[in-house]
């Protein structure tokens, strides 16, 4: 297989629950007459006057113009999803500037900072850039929300508050900030990305910071080295020999295929962007064992159980930490968001309010490779910080306990197990204002919910213990 730039692996992050509705299934297809796709193109600002272009597996749009409110609609009668959305702009020093998205369903596509980043974290070279249409449509679900996370959990180490970021960045409805219009809790993040860091600098923290070794898969975690070996012993040795480096990169494999290079065409039924994953893990972990001896044995794979701690309240005793992995060998756990928390010798410390995100590793020795590692998240509320809510209204947790029983627990569970997704919430009505609004998980079904009620419920879920 002939080099070619490796694949960008996506390190940590376990993936979101909600579904990306905007993103769809995978795989290409028509789309019916009438279809549009429409979303809003925003820097923290709304950009206006820039110039959206749909690039699709068969062919490009029209470029339209986005209003001033940055809002922007495209004609897709009958073109062949997915499609790569980019805005060309003029950024705020008066430069040339790109920002991308992807579109793989007819509906709501935004393109802002976040999106970009979110499109260069699946890119096979870190660049938003140099996506394709024909690369998403090997883009999966899990992969796409794990790559959202990873740029949430960027975000914040920042210190970006990403608590009112949707789990669908790409196909929540959002407004931004134009004229006298205030832009919604969406949009506020865009602006904290602006005041504290830079897309770029982001981009390539996010290429270069989460490689593990020459392994590289599509999801960016090590896939089954026993399956890898039949798979390469059936399909590749007879013609690459028992060894070949650029087989670690499941791109790589792929790519080989898709350029049926070497003949190697036929391949295209049989390995999967799985089986690829597979193979790259069989090849590292042989790779990485035989210390240029020849041999190639291959390790023992191992997975990680870390079990992630409730709701935590600030103040209150931390607790125990629970991770451990089959092989038996000791876990290492660190902390992602030091900001809020950080762990020393294996005990939590409680920092300040906010999301706490852990990651538990295991680098393997001479007969185990090295384990995926598993990240978790939970949220840490402060029980004495001011609810946040509208003039005259004075929130009431008891009153919030017995709505939240009736009207949430049936979806999230109790609150004090409930969380990040959960506590989210605490303390902030406009967060729960604003998964209602947005339909997040079917929440649209709240809208009911007075000011008052909104109240409650955050206030309950800063206490939930009551």
């Amino acid at each position: 297989m002939n080099p070619f730039r490796h694949m960008l692996t996506l390190g940590l992050i376990t993936g979101l629950a909600a579904t990306l509705s905007a993103c769809g299934g995978a795989g290409s297809s028509a789309t019916a007459p009438g279809a549009t796709v429409k979303g809003v193109a925003a820097t923290g600002s709304a950009i206006s006057k820039g110039s959206v272009v749909l690039n699709c597996t068969a062919g490009s749009t029209a470029a339209v113009s986005t209003a001033s409110d940055g809002s922007y609609q495209i004609d897709i009668s009958n073109m062949s999803l997915p499609c790569v959305a980019r805005v060309d702009f003029t950024d705020s020093a008066g430069k040339p500037a790109q920002l991308h998205s992807l579109v793989r369903s007819a509906g709501t596509v935004n393109i802002n900072p976040v999106t970009d980043m979110v499109v260069a974290s699946l890119s096979a070279t870190g660049a938003a850039s140099d996506v394709q249409a024909a690369e998403i449509k090997t883009f999966t679900e899990d992969r796409i929300r794990t790559a959202t996370q990873l740029v949430k959990t960027e975000l914040t180490s920042k210190g970006v508050s990403t608590a009112f970021l949707p789990d669908d960045v790409i196909g929540t409805q959002m407004t931004a900030a134009s004229g006298s219009v205030k832009g919604d809790d969406y949009d506020s993040v865009l602006d904290g990305i602006a005041a504290k860091t830079n897309l770029k600098a982001i981009e390539n923290e996010l290429e270069t910071g989460h490689e593990t070794g020459s392994l590289s898969t599509s999801t960016g975690q090590p896939g089954d080295a026993v399956a890898g070996k039949a798979l390469y012993e059936a399909s590749c040795q007879s013609c690459h020999g028992p060894r070949i480096a650029d087989a670690t990169n499941a791109s790589k494999i792929l790519k080989a295929i898709q350029e049926n290079e070497g003949g190697m065409g036929f391949l295209a039924s049989t390995i999967t962007a799985t089986a690829a994953d597979s193979i790259a893990t069989y090849m590292a972990s042989a790779m990485t064992s035989n210390k240029g001896t020849g041999t190639t044995t291959t390790l023992t794979t191992q997975r990680i159980t870390f079990t992630p701690p409730a709701g935590q309240t600030l103040g209150a005793t931390a607790p125990a930490l629970s991770a451990s992995a089959s092989s038996g060998l000791p876990v290492t756990i660190t902390s992602l968001t030091p900001a809020v928390c950080s762990v020393s010798t294996g005990i939590l410390k409680m920092v300040t309010a906010g999301n706490c995100t852990l990651t538990a590793s295991q680098p393997g020795n001479g007969n185990f490779a090295a384990a995926p590692s598993k990240t978790i998240t939970f949220t840490i509320t402060d029980p004495n910080a001011p609810v946040v809510t509208p003039t005259g209204v004075i929130p009431v947790a008891s009153n919030g306990k017995t709505l939240y029983a009736s009207r949430c627990s049936g979806c999230h569970g109790p609150a004090a197990a409930g969380g990040s997704k959960v506590l989210n919430g605490a303390n902030s009505p406009l967060t729960i204002q604003a998964a209602i609004n947005s339909n997040r998980g079917g929440m649209g079904s709240l809208s009911g919910l007075t000011t008052q009620n909104l109240a409650d419920i955050a206030a309950y879920l800063a206490t939930p213990n009551i």
